[in-house]
């Protein structure tokens, strides 16, 4: 398949996660058998591109990846989720990063430690410009910052859509990054960083003075919310029984991409969205809960009219 034949393209942090969730009773110094340990490729806009890869689209992530063992993991977990490996970059010396998730057993929240020691940050001749300007959509999110900007400057006067998932950053960086992508979801807390505001619909009006894309913020469990021109659009969550929430948000990116690219309304893409994260939500990790048309189809009962029109037409 050509690079030309790619509908999307990520960038962003690409980690592989060593996952947790301890049983009850956890003394410290002691020693605990649990069948609730994984392995799994993470990060917000590499978990995103697996969605749309899930549901049958196109999907690459650029990355510099070296021959250590974790390296060749977050390899081989790309290539089980059918992320196509066009724009990985082998550079020698260089890692992915590794971070140990532990999973709170009552709330399914998580504490997270990292470690970016060699990290194969992109280099400026590392983003194929051409072939972004040649997609349908991208997802960047804001840890390797040049390189989400270089992403995001290159689709700019182009038709293809960008997603953006940005959890930090300085107020520079966020504004610039919401002045060029065509959706910005951000989750509430960033939102907030970048305007000042406090509630998601002043936050949405105050983005809307930044840019011209499509304003939506996210609050976990509490749902999302996107400005339109009638005014301010809620979805809820799905309610589900929460094992971990690891990935929601980038899954919640994720299926709202796959309704980009299928020409859904914005009803739609946040329905889908929502629905995709709650799935991630039920299982270890960010992606061991990732569904599939199949799964959809099962779960289609939960699913409005018109989105089970959207989905299962074709």
């Amino acid at each position: 398949m050509p690079e030309s034949s790619i509908e999307v393209i990520a960038a962003g942090i690409n980690t592989v996660d060593f996952l947790a969730r301890p049983p009850d009773g956890v003394v410290v110094g002691g020693k605990y058998e649990t069948d609730e340990l994984d392995v799994q490729g993470g990060g917000p806009a590499s978990t995103a591109a697996c969605i749309t890869a899930a549901f049958g689209h196109a999907t690459a992530f650029i990355a510099r990846l070296g021959d250590d063992p974790v390296s060749l993991l977050s390899r081989s977990q790309f290539a089980a989720a059918g992320i196509r490996p066009d724009f990985i970059i082998h550079a020698p010396g260089e890692r992915v990063a590794m971070s140990l998730v532990q999973i709170d057993r009552t709330t399914g929240e998580r504490t997270v430690y990292y470690n970016l020691r060699n990290y194969g940050w992109l280099h400026p001749e590392d983003i194929p410009a051409d072939a972004i300007r040649k997609a349908r959509l991208i997802f960047v999110d804001g840890y390797d910052a040049p390189a989400a900007l270089g992403m995001l400057r290159a689709t700019h006067g182009s038709d293809c859509r960008s997603i953006i998932d940005l959890e930090h950053g300085d107020t520079a960086f966020l504004h610039e990054c919401i002045s060029l992508a065509t959706d910005v979801l951000l989750p509430l807390h960033t939102a907030r960083a970048a305007t000042g505001k406090e509630s998601p619909a002043d936050c949405l009006a105050a983005l809307a003075d930044l840019g011209s894309g499509q304003m939506i913020v996210t609050d976990g469990e509490r749902g999302s919310w996107a400005l339109t021109a009638e005014g301010i659009l809620h979805q809820p969550c799905f309610p589900v029984e929460v094992v971990d929430t690891n990935g929601c948000g980038d899954a919640f990116h994720g299926g709202y991409g796959v309704g980009l690219l299928r020409g859904w309304p914005l009803p739609l893409r946040l329905e889908f969205g929502a629905w995709v994260a709650s799935r991630v939500a039920t299982a270890l990790g960010g992606r061991r809960g990732i569904p599939d048309l199949d799964i959809a189809r099962s779960d289609r009962h939960r699913f409005s009219a018109a989105l089970q029109a959207a989905l299962f037409s074709a």
